[in-house]
């Protein structure tokens, strides 16, 4: 009878014992779950809150950059002066490069782009031999009525320019006079239009095969040479930047960004003389100097400041201008 008991006893320790450590196994196996999936859900969390960050920074930023055009030009990136139609007092107007006023989303992308144009700093490996100082003067979003006079300027000096052009109806004579005063005919965009060119590697593609055959076939000129708009370092695209130039890497096409700004892309009627110091003060840093003007109805400035611009080049010691060739020093905002 007792030994019956010891082992009913021993039998229920031994259960207890079991229990335990069955228990003990759980918690030893749910504790450490539990604890990963902490980790885990704070880890998304604080990307998704990091996130969220970012894009009202970028909005921010974007709206002051608009601000900030609106006050300083009345109206950035107006192409030409009008007047203001009726009713639409107080608002803020942008326009293309065509003169069109266009909506909140582009208007936005036309100003960030420009202030980004007229501010970014080199920060490229710079050519370091010894020598001919290179410069090469650029004409971006041509061509325009202001092109004629660009190049009769050029053509007083003997001087070669590169022209990265966009693509407009009823200018194949200006495209033609390009190619045949021996200036570099250069790709930009066919529509200029951030929000489209931007959205896709596919519409990237799209856009810049519309606008190479478009060229060719008034040219004849099979165009290698390519300037992103807004430039390689541009915060507007919709696709990676490194996605678009592994493609021109494919296609045997070269982009050049540049160095130099003349300043003239921002909204706000620059004078002829602010544009050329903003050259002059710059040029003299650089071995191989890429300089960025644009070709557009309302850059009267630009085309002024160009013979104070090219007479003072002219005179430095071991300089020369030349047009941007598939051999030039590359001056590109992203580098390897």
């Amino acid at each position: 009878m007792e030994l019956d008991d010891h082992n009913e006893e021993t039998g229920d320790e031994a259960a207890e014992f079991l229990g335990q450590a069955k228990k003990k196994r759980f918690i030893d196996i749910v504790i450490p779950v539990l604890t990963l999936m902490t980790i885990v859900n704070c880890v998304v969390i604080l990307v998704l809150v990091m996130n969220i960050g970012r894009k009202v920074n970028g909005l921010e930023q974007r709206l002051v950059l608009l601000q900030d055009s609106a006050v300083s030009s009345a109206g950035a990136s107006r192409v030409e002066e009008s007047s203001e139609p009726a009713g639409t007092s107080g608002s803020l107007e942008v326009a293309d490069i065509d003169g069109n006023i266009v909506d909140g989303t582009e208007a936005a992308d036309i100003v960030e782009a420009a202030v980004l144009e007229d501010t970014h700093k080199w920060d490229g490996r710079e050519d370091s031999s010894a020598g001919i100082r290179r410069v090469y003067l650029t004409f971006d979003d041509g061509p325009s009525s202001n092109t004629e006079r660009i190049l009769d300027i050029l053509d007083q000096y003997g001087v070669k320019a590169t022209f990265f052009v966009v693509g407009k109806e009823g200018y194949a004579d200006q495209y033609k006079r390009i190619v045949e005063d021996g200036h570099t005919l250069a790709m930009h965009s066919y529509s200029h239009k951030y929000s489209e060119i931007y959205a896709s590697l596919d519409a990237y593609r799209e856009d810049l095969t519309k606008l190479h055959d478009f060229l060719y076939e008034i040219t004849g000129e099979d165009c290698t040479i390519v300037r992103f708009p807004g430039g390689s370092s541009n915060t507007i695209s919709h696709v990676d930047m490194w996605e678009l130039i592994n493609y021109l890497n494919r296609e045997n096409m070269v982009y050049f960004d540049w160095n130099v700004s003349s300043g003239d892309a921002t909204g706000g009627k620059k004078s002829a003389e602010q544009i050329a110091k903003n050259v002059l003060d710059s040029v003299g840093q650089f071995n191989t100097a890429v300089v960025l003007f644009h070709d557009a109805a309302g850059k009267d400035s630009t085309v002024d400041a160009l013979p104070a611009i090219i007479e003072k080049i002219l005179e430095s010691d071991n300089t020369v201008m030349l047009p941007i060739s598939e051999d030039t020093v590359r001056v590109q905002h992203l580098h390897e």
